[in-house]
């Protein structure tokens, strides 16, 4: 994965090399396009601080894109830019910028310089054998002074692609460079790393495919790289890591301690017994009730009002996000209720597209926000999920696998983790169609940001 990369680093680059002769893409027909072309997947790209800042847009089927021919990989990117247009991706960014793949012969496309507006920034991702030359340089050149930002991963366009010259002309355009982490072990990704400012020293890096916390930390004390990484993807943040020594925070123990006297029926004076002894949590919940997301006809100021109007069910789904906001200066918190808010509103969703009860859309709601309960506590699920008494259906799905909402929570995490076939399986199942699940997790994605952070200070 690395060779490439490596390569350039020890000066063994190619002398020549040929311009594109890749075709040239058609103008835009947003009329001959279909509603949704694939199943788009976002993936949560952090800063070094743990703040969510951007989503990186993929197809699930990014495979059958890599086989294409080089003619015909600008019509699939073509087909994947006019889905995400169709979809109005990019305006429901309210705070978060947008990474978006594309093959070098969709740089002439008609609606790429008007993305400049949304935050958009596009990662160079070329076909088998594409190559780049002065035109593609002059194209992103322009491209830039209209305002839109490049990325590209130097493996690809390293040892016999670019002669020196050409290389840097590149990589001095690209706002962002990237580097994978799949495989990196970390006896070979120090040294490695040490190299990479001589290399490239105004760089700015986005670390993709970060798999443990430890690869994280690699990239934060690494003295030579400390300053270059800026940005990071992949599942370290929800990874489960038993810390020794470190206490339960006090303001979780009390939700977790509210949450169990409302599954019990407790009434609302012991209720209210419990938040006079935080007022801060209940003036976080009425905030997270009264978001405008959420589009109630009138402001709940009371937990009485909140009883009254919203119920047990839902007031029990809101006292979740409490669990994750007990530490303010917590980004790591703040990030895993953003996403327990994503899984939670799209299974919520997915439930109302399937003809579900509202009870049992209350549930799903459920068992998307506690999925991440054991990153948020770092102890085994069904030891966090103990204390509270979740109905079965919930218990079940979340601890085995197994019961009625199984197929929603398999079919979120399905998107999480791009599996194209086990994507396409669960939504046979569920009766849901490509473009219904693309707009259903969308949706839940601009959600999920607005009531996330309505709470922040």
């Amino acid at each position: 994965m690395l060779k490439n990369l490596f390569g350039s680093l020890t000066g063994k680059t190619a002398d020549k090399t040929e311009d594109s002769k890749t075709a040239q893409a058609e103008p835009d027909n947003a009329e001959r396009l279909p509603p949704s072309f694939g199943f788009i997947t976002h993936q949560p790209v952090y800063d070094s601080q743990q703040k969510l800042v951007a989503y990186e847009f993929v197809t699930c089927d990014a495979a059958q894109r890599s086989e294409t021919g080089t003619s015909q990989y600008a019509q699939y990117d073509q087909l994947m830019l006019g889905t995400l247009l169709n979809l109005d991706v990019f305006s429901l960014l309210a705070k978060r910028r947008a990474f978006i793949n594309l093959s070098l012969g969709v740089l002439d496309h008609p609606k790429l310089a008007t993305l400049a507006a949304q935050r958009v920034i596009c990662i160079l991702n070329p076909s088998v054998g594409e190559r780049i030359g002065q035109a593609e340089l002059a194209q992103i050149q322009q491209l830039k002074q209209q305002g839109l930002c490049f990325a590209l991963e130097p493996t690809q366009f390293g040892e016999g692609q670019l002669p020196p010259a050409l290389q840097n002309d590149l990589f001095g355009l690209m706002d962002y460079l990237i580097l994978d982490f799949s495989a990196s072990a970390e006896e070979v990704l120090v040294p490695f790393l040490d190299k990479l400012p001589a290399r490239f020293p105004r760089a700015r890096w986005y670390a993709r495919n970060i798999n443990s916390m430890e690869a994280y930390e690699v990239c934060l004390r690494s003295s030579a790289a400390h300053e270059r990484f800026v940005l990071f993807q992949g599942p370290f943040i929800t990874q489960v890591r038993k810390i020794e020594g470190v206490p339960t925070d006090a303001g979780r123990l009390r939700v977790m301690e509210i949450l169990r006297l409302l599954r019990s029926g407790a009434d609302s004076k012991a209720l209210n017994e419990q938040f006079k002894l935080d007022s801060i949590l209940l003036f976080k919940l009425l905030r997270f009730i009264n978001s405008p997301a959420n589009g109630l006809n009138r402001k709940i100021s009371t937990l009485d009002e909140s009883l009254l109007l919203l119920g047990r069910e839902s007031l029990f789904k809101w006292l979740t996000l409490l669990l994750f906001t007990s530490n303010k200066d917590d980004n790591r918190s703040l990030v895993l209720l953003e996403r327990s808010l994503w899984r939670a509103r799209f299974m919520e969703n997915l439930g109302t597209a399937g003809g579900k009860n509202r009870l049992e859309c209350e549930h799903l709601f459920l068992t998307g926000m506690f999925s991440m309960l054991d990153a948020l506590l770092q102890q085994p699920l069904k030891e966090a999920l103990q204390p509270l008494s979740l109905p079965p259906t919930v218990a079940s799905a979340l601890i085995d696998g197994h019961g009625l909402f199984a197929p929603y929570l398999n079919l979120t995490l399905g998107l999480e983790q791009e599996q194209d076939a086990r994507i396409r399986t669960l939504s046979g199942e569920l009766g849901l169609a490509v473009e219904q699940v693309n707009r259903l997790q969308l949706q839940a994605m601009a959600w999920a940001e607005s009531v996330a952070n309505g709470d922040q200070p």
